[in-house]
């Protein structure tokens, strides 16, 4: 961007001789995501685990962050936490909504976790099992915020796949709906059938597994060194990936045959994937998926040798190394290297050279930008977001109060089409501290989530009218589009699982707690699978004086 800081903009790169530097760059990128729902937080757990336990494994001190099992425990706590009385991983919290595919995705970071040292409870996993043994056997969809995936029948298969899987992967496999499940294949969409061989492979007679895995791989192409799943196999879910169906194809080809000639290629293409794509083109799906393969892969691979490596940026050189083991870390200021560049948004180009050797070199290349000046104008890329502040006491707006006073803060969010798995986050000025009304027997109107705009909201939906009122939350009366929200030390955060075309409201209490002048953070949302649909708000600053 034009307007970054080379001063404190800094250029990280990792290099190593096995997909570890690719695991370590998916954390860095993983680690700062704030909005933290179960699905998000078994992603996030995946690469921390991957490489705590390659650390231990190889007797490294540096591999892994110094409090990644602390990390990795407090994300077994949240997980095991939001277990409900069923035994299922609600996704917010206990009492929320769940699916055997989610709880079996939170069960297999469970596992994970409990292979790296960690301590997991058995009971925990014992009453996991119990519901997904439950799902396994029923043919009914799945009654939750996600309900309306199940108009198509082929996802009652996947989610009996992903029980299947997990039981499995626990030691009480049900082999009867294993065999049911093979029976169906050809009714399931290829990721699933990719699964199902790993399911199989688990037998000790691995020929079913083989047989199906010669059906999956029959599509999948080799362009040069580089396997292709075609986009025609790449499905819609309400949990949507691009590159998981190769992850998992990866992890099935590991499983049946540790040696196939596919194995290379799947690696390639999703290090490639992981090149090329941008930023926002990578959600919690893809970076979990993808490396939980490539932990499987690293575990099995027996690296060859390595040449000299220099990595310059036009004449300067910034890495040079005359052999390399494992993964190195290097950080430089982009000052100096910007040079023509800033002002005129031309790409800084770094180039890796490497010498002779016949182990491939994985890097992973990530810059971390702060703009010279604080964002203040609005942006909307697909989500229009509007904030602004009132005098809770006559409702005037301000942007400055006295120490001590009540602020309502107003927000309000347009959207075009309809948007699914929604994020509100509201960023508070350091000088304001949110109110928790929720210990209160009823909420003042305007307290709580609101829409006022509800008529225009209800001419533009697209779904159908009986799953509307499902969708959101009440509080004291008053609907919300909004299913859940957070109140934090910093910000508040509002999730929908769904909007609909149209004009939607939230609002909220704050004191002025502290005397100063404040930025003004703008407030933003995105869509939580899908970043590159976004907004946000104005910014500027905030007074709080003092009384």
């Amino acid at each position: 961007p034009s307007d970054i800081d080379p001063d404190r903009s800094e250029l990280l790169l990792s290099l190593g001789a096995s997909p570890l530097s690719v695991i370590k760059g998916a954390f860095q990128s993983l680690r700062v995501y704030p909005y933290y729902c179960t699905e998000q937080i078994s992603s996030a757990a995946l690469p921390l685990i991957a490489l705590y336990r390659a650390q231990r494994r190889l007797g490294s001190t540096d591999l892994a962050p110094r409090n990644a099992k602390a990390d990795i425990e407090l994300a077994v706590a949240t997980i095991i936490r939001r277990q409900r009385e069923d035994g299922g991983i609600g996704y917010w919290s206990s009492s929320d909504w769940t699916t055997p595919w989610l709880s079996a995705y939170a069960g297999i970071a469970l596992l994970e976790a409990r292979a790296a040292g960690i301590a997991v409870s058995d009971t925990a996993l014992h009453r996991l099992a119990d519901y997904l043994s439950d799902a396994i056997d029923n043919e009914e969809p799945v009654f939750s915020l996600v309900s309306d995936w199940y108009d198509r029948r082929v996802l009652t298969l996947t989610e009996r796949v992903a029980a299947a899987d997990l039981l499995s992967r626990l030691g009480r496999p049900d082999v009867a709906q294993e065999n049911e499940l093979l029976r169906r294949a050809t009714q399931m969409d290829w990721e699933d059938r990719a699964r199902l061989v790993e399911i199989l492979s688990r037998r000790r007679d691995k020929a079913p597994a083989r047989a199906l895995l010669a059906s999956v791989i029959t599509p999948v192409k080799i362009e040069g060194r580089v396997a292709v799943v075609p986009d025609s196999l790449i499905r819609s879910f309400y949990f949507y990936s691009q590159v998981r169906p190769t992850a998992q194809l990866l992890r099935s080809v590991l499983a049946v045959d540790s040696v196939h000639p596919l194995i290379g290629p799947l690696v390639e293409a999703l290090v490639q994937q992981g090149r090329a794509a941008r930023p926002w083109e990578w959600n919690t799906q893809d970076y979990g998926s993808v490396v939980y393969a490539l932990a499987s892969f690293e575990q099995r691979q027996r690296s060859g040798s390595v040449g000299g490596i220099v990595v310059r940026s036009d004449n300067r050189v910034l890495i040079k190394l005359d052999s390399l083991s494992g993964i190195r870390d290097s950080s430089t200021m982009l000052h100096g290297l910007l040079g023509a560049a800033a002002g005129s948004q031309r790409p800084l180009r770094v180039s890796l050279h490497g010498g002779s050797g016949s182990a491939p070199v994985y890097y992973y290349l990530t810059v971390r930008e702060i703009p010279l000046n604080r964002p203040v104008r609005p942006d909307d890329n697909g989500i229009a977001v509007e904030r602004w502040y009132e005098s809770y006491a006559d409702g005037k707006p301000i942007v400055a109060v006295n120490e001590g006073d009540l602020v309502r803060v107003r927000l309000r969010i347009t959207v075009p089409n309809t948007r699914h798995f929604v994020i509100l986050d509201d960023a508070l000025p350091a000088g304001l501290e949110a109110i928790d009304l929720s210990l209160r027997t009823a909420a003042p109107p305007g307290v709580g989530t609101t829409m006022p705009e509800q008529d225009q909201a209800e001419e533009g939906a697209e779904e159908g009218p009986g799953y509307h009122w499902y969708y959101g939350s009440w509080d004291s009366g008053w609907w919300s589009p909004f299913d859940h929200r957070e109140l934090r030390d910093d910000r508040v955060l509002y999730f929908a699982a769904i909007l609909w075309k149209g004009t939607y409201t939230a609002t909220y209490v704050a004191r002025a707690t502290t005397p100063g002048v404040f930025m003004r953070p703008p407030a933003q949302a995105e869509e939580m699978y899908n970043p590159d649909v976004h907004g946000r708000s104005d910014g500027g600053v905030f007074t709080v004086n003092r009384r």
